[in-house]
């Protein structure tokens, strides 16, 4: 999150805010920080600002100086006293959501390997090189009835909200699914997602939810006013650059 020009990056409101309450912080960058979480945390202690400025990032756990991350977990052995993993079987529960001819598909979405859940800490990295927005896949029959094609603008509706992505038509999703992530804030997916949830743990039901698609020519109201609000932040944020 961008601080103000005049303001106080959230590491350092953070600080101010430990020795207003008595307990002493006295940090001068973030980088001293994260060698403090390094020194505590195994999982990160092999983590530093300066490696991460060598390798260009650096996927966790990375647990001494040399390694460079674990790509890949648990390939050989689970993190239990056992090194096997733990799986339990629970009740299947049938969705309350369901499909109707007003809203005749069903949206899934889920999250890709190189964006990090909301994408606050990837969205602003070279990440943006493999994923830079979050798109719609359609199947090629769903988007010959509706007379879609790569790159244009859908409009996405449910019974909770709507939203517009661009258009992926791809066999990778199966006639009457659709498929996005929700890695960009402008897109809007979980606005259109339901309230239901998961009853063990409550978990929203990202993965049925019952929409129409439609061909649009633009993005919604708010995802203009959003992506203006967007490009005034990195206007901002490059005049404090340039002016020191």
């Amino acid at each position: 999150v961008m601080s103000p020009l005049a303001g106080y990056q959230d590491w350092e409101v953070t600080q101010l805010l430990a020795n207003a309450m008595g307990y002493p912080m006295n940090y001068s960058h973030p980088s001293e920080i994260m060698a403090e979480i390094a020194s505590l945390t195994p999982t990160f202690a092999g983590v530093s600002y300066e490696k991460i400025d060598e390798l260009g990032s650096i996927q966790w756990p990375c647990y001494d100086e040399e390694s460079e991350g674990t790509p890949i977990m648990h390939e050989q052995t689970f993190m239990r006293d056992n090194g096997k993993g733990l799986f339990m079987l629970t009740q299947y529960v049938a969705s309350q959501e369901k499909i109707t001819p007003k809203f005749p598909l069903i949206l899934t979405t889920g999250r890709i390997l190189s964006q990090y859940n909301v994408g606050a800490q990837t969205r602003r990295t070279d990440n943006v090189a493999w994923h830079a927005e979050d798109l719609l896949e359609i199947h090629p029959h769903d988007a010959e009835d509706r007379g879609l094609k790569t790159g244009d603008w859908v409009g996405i509706k449910s019974r909770a909200g709507e939203t517009v992505l661009r258009a992926l038509i791809s066999e990778r999703v199966q006639p009457g699914v659709v498929y996005t992530t929700f890695h960009f804030p402008e897109s809007g997916a979980n606005v259109i997602t339901t309230d239901n949830s998961d009853w063990a743990t409550n978990c929203p039901e990202y993965k049925v939810t019952a929409v129409q698609i439609t061909k649009v020519s633009q993005p919604s109201e708010w995802q203009e006013k959003y992506h203006a609000f967007s490009e005034t932040q990195l206007d901002l944020l490059e005049q404090g650059i340039n002016n020191g």
